[in-house]
């Protein structure tokens, strides 16, 4: 409250989150009794694999109004590659199964989100489509390297492929097209809404890990800034080594059309490519292509709401 917040939201992840569900109890619990306090609104989303979710934990997040958001890579084999089990085997087959017969016959229809690289890209439309297909939302995002993957180089984006990729997936939402809001899912960290920074690292965004530390980014969880829960946390990853500095002083993006949708991408993917922390996104004509695409999907939305699309 001293920052002067009035909403949080906590994140539970992991790792998996959901194999640890007493554990989230008793953060939801307390978290909860603290909002009520502060007079706080509180908001929570457990990522998850889809994997070991059970119908009993499942309705417990609906009575508690924790929100559900799983990992789709693609349909059968794509999927499995990205997403293998510790075992080896693939997850595909475990995540629909959870889908369709623990979370839809409960009314639960949870976030479907899409990590994008260059070996699934041909495939992000068959996942758009099996989502859309059960109703669920759905948002595209970009791979990003993180202390568990910083070897699989296979996976780093590659341009064309990704264009054209996201542009299949497009032709799906077209034919498919949703009446809900789904355009800030489009197009990885792109929101409709003006704003200048990508993401809110350094101002209003912190991670801790399991083992209590303090960290400025979920994909820099092995460059702690702290290692205490007291004191201000914000702080803290407001001097860490992640400069999240606002668009227009990033070069190349200050005169960019676009420059306040996509604020010149994430920043840390930004300097591990460029090693630098004021220069627009490595992924910049990946946006440029895409958006115009992007919101023209919204303008047929909004036609389809008032009536003009059948």
């Amino acid at each position: 409250t001293g920052q002067g917040f009035r909403t949080l939201k906590l994140k539970y992840a992991g790792g998996e989150a959901s194999l640890h569900f007493e554990r989230i109890r008793q953060l939801h619990e307390e978290a909860t009794r603290q909002a009520l306090e502060n007079d706080i609104v509180l908001q929570e989303v457990m990522l998850s694999n889809g994997v070991h979710l059970r119908s009993e934990n499942v309705a417990w997040m609906q009575t508690a109004g924790i929100k559900l958001a799983i990992s789709l890579d693609g349909v059968g084999e794509q999927h499995d590659w990205q997403r293998p089990m510790r075992s080896g085997r693939g997850s595909f087959a475990a995540l629909e199964r959870t889908i369709d017969e623990v979370l839809l016959p409960l009314g639960h229809k949870p976030d479907i989100t899409v990590t994008v690289t260059r070996l699934n890209a041909d495939g992000v439309a068959d996942a758009v489509r099996w989502a859309l297909l059960r109703g669920l939302p759905v948002s595209l995002n970009f791979y990003r390297a993180n202390p568990q993957a910083l070897q699989r180089h296979e996976l780093q984006l590659e341009e064309g492929a990704i264009i054209r990729g996201m542009e299949a997936a497009y032709r799906v939402f077209e034919e498919l097209l949703p009446a809900y809001p789904f355009l800030n899912g489009l197009l990885d960290r792109v929101q409709a809404q003006a704003h200048t920074h990508t993401c809110g690292v350094g101002v209003s965004y912190l991670v801790i890990t399991h083992e209590g530390k303090i960290a400025q980014c979920q994909m820099h969880l092995d460059h702690p800034v702290g290692s205490t829960l007291d004191g201000n946390l914000l702080h803290l990853t407001a001097i860490g080594p992640i400069h999240n500095l606002p668009v227009d002083e990033k070069e190349g993006c200050r005169d960019c059309t676009f420059r306040y949708r996509c604020t010149g991408g994430c920043a840390l993917e930004t300097f591990r490519a460029t090693s630098r922390w004021d220069s627009r996104s490595p992924h910049c004509r990946i946006y440029k292509a895409l958006y115009p695409q992007a919101m023209r999907l919204e303008g047929l939305r909004l036609l389809k709401v008032h009536g003009y699309l059948q």
